[in-house]
């Protein structure tokens, strides 16, 4: 079936059935991971045994074949793919299924994850969306279309500061803006979250608070992707993006804020 579906030779079918078989009687054995560590992003170089996409998903049973991507490595220039954190623990308990000595590499795809939904308020700063009062409603109970807040792709979007990024340099220089064009920043608040630290002091932290209290800090309207990539890169995976109401100018416009996604000291 492999050779006359995907064009396999009997002897590549019976290996990607093997790493398959492998893959799934480890993966049960797999410990717990945290939202964080499962959601983060990792090129995987592509090499020994995992030497094509199809192998990766066959090792790491995905319901899909990862894209590949060209990349520069120690050894010039080499092809990796993108996997998450669950995909990368699978992968290496099947390498140990396998008794084999494959050391594959590893490299954190380190920028702010984001993943906002379409159809309810989650993931939204201060609020718990699995509480009753926060679900969405069946539409016919309702009068008027719901609001969820801001949306997944939507430009521009409006971005609450409120450390280094609240610094019209830093935005120049993240951003690649050019020498006359000088970001506007406006004061502004949120509601529902509180300010920590992390990494000894070094770092703020803003995580969920009370649903009254309130941070000060600046707005700053981010125009393209190409630009919040920008931002959500350097943030790094410590933070993720969620959705905010964000008060300005006497209005309250949607929003998005990085929170942290991390252990606060």
């Amino acid at each position: 079936m492999w050779q006359d579906r995907f064009g396999y030779t009997y002897d590549e079918a019976a290996a990607l059935i093997g790493i398959a078989k492998s893959a799934t009687k480890a993966s049960a054995q797999q410990p717990m991971l945290s939202p964080a560590q499962a959601r983060t992003i990792y090129l995987l170089k592509l090499d020994g045994p995992l030497s094509t996409p199809a192998k990766v998903q066959a090792a790491a049973n995905l319901p899909a074949i990862p894209e590949s991507h060209v990349g520069s490595s120690d050894d010039g220039s080499s092809v990796f793919c993108k996997v998450d954190g669950r995909a990368k623990m699978a992968i290496e308990n099947w390498l140990s299924a396998q008794n084999k000595d494959f050391r594959p590499l590893f490299v954190p795809f380190g920028r702010a994850y984001k993943e906002l939904s379409s159809s309810s308020l989650y993931p939204t700063l201060g609020i718990d969306t699995t509480l009753p009062q926060f679900r969405p409603q069946d539409s016919h109970l309702l009068d008027y279309a719901p609001s969820f807040g801001q949306a997944q792709d939507q430009f521009p979007v409006w971005y609450f500061f409120y450390g280094t990024l609240a610094s019209a340099s830093k935005l120049c220089s993240l951003l690649s803006l050019p020498e006359d064009e000088v970001p506007v920043l406006h004061k502004a608040s949120v509601t529902g979250g509180k300010m920590e630290t992390w990494g000894n002091g070094k770092y703020n932290a803003l995580v969920d608070g009370p649903e009254s209290s309130r941070i000060n800090g600046w707005a700053y309207q981010v125009r393209s992707e190409e630009h919040e990539d920008a931002l959500r890169k350097y943030e790094t995976a410590a933070y993720e993006v969620v959705k905010c109401e964000i008060e300005m100018d006497g209005n309250t416009i949607q929003g998005c804020i990085f929170r942290f996604a991390g252990t606060f000291d």
